[in-house]
């Protein structure tokens, strides 16, 4: 009950931040939720402690003619469709192996034509430490699982550490472009 109160309380300061986001220009509200993966809460916990809060933040913001999406870290495979049944636009990370669970082909089919998504270049074992080879691949196979649907938008799963090679993120806005020729 008190956690629920809590909760109830900070979902109403969140509504009322976002929307006075939105009525100054704001074209899109990113609510930040990277504990809502299975490393820390069920299935059912997510239910009872995020949804239903995301669904609120979501509703006030879509009401206000907004985007709003959700950020996510890690493992979120298994409830990538209560995200989507949180009434949000778009999920973004969408961490792969070994960061997360989210294998981009089971995404798509999941989300098409549902939510946008972006995200799942692994920022670790691709972009920080992959050679053009692992670059290529990795993104050549996001790339091809989701060429199909509409509002894939192709991005670190989450964020760049920085001692990352700079060329390395060329490298995948050279690929990103040559895929789209």
């Amino acid at each position: 009950e008190r956690c629920a109160a809590i909760l109830d309380v900070t979902a109403g300061w969140s509504v009322a931040l976002a929307v006075a986001q939105v009525r100054r220009g704001a074209q899109a509200i990113k609510i930040s939720s990277p504990f809502a993966g299975n490393a820390f809460l069920s299935r059912e916990m997510y239910c009872d402690f995020i949804q239903p809060y995301e669904a609120r933040i979501a509703s006030a913001v879509k009401a206000e003619g907004a985007a709003v999406y959700t950020h996510t870290c890690g493992a979120i495979g298994d409830r990538l469709d209560l995200l989507c049944g949180a009434g949000i636009t778009g999920i973004e990370c969408l961490d792969p192996p070994p960061l997360g669970d989210v294998d981009i082909s089971e995404a798509v089919e999941a989300l098409k034509g549902k939510i946008f998504i972006k995200g799942n270049v692994d920022p670790v074992n691709t972009l920080l430490r992959g050679n053009q080879e692992k670059i290529r691949e990795d993104i050549s196979n996001i790339l091809q699982a989701a060429k199909n649907m509409e509002g894939f938008i192709l991005s670190s799963a989450c964020s760049v550490a920085p001692p990352t090679p700079p060329d390395n993120l060329k490298r995948m806005v050279e690929l990103c472009r040559e895929f789209r020729l």
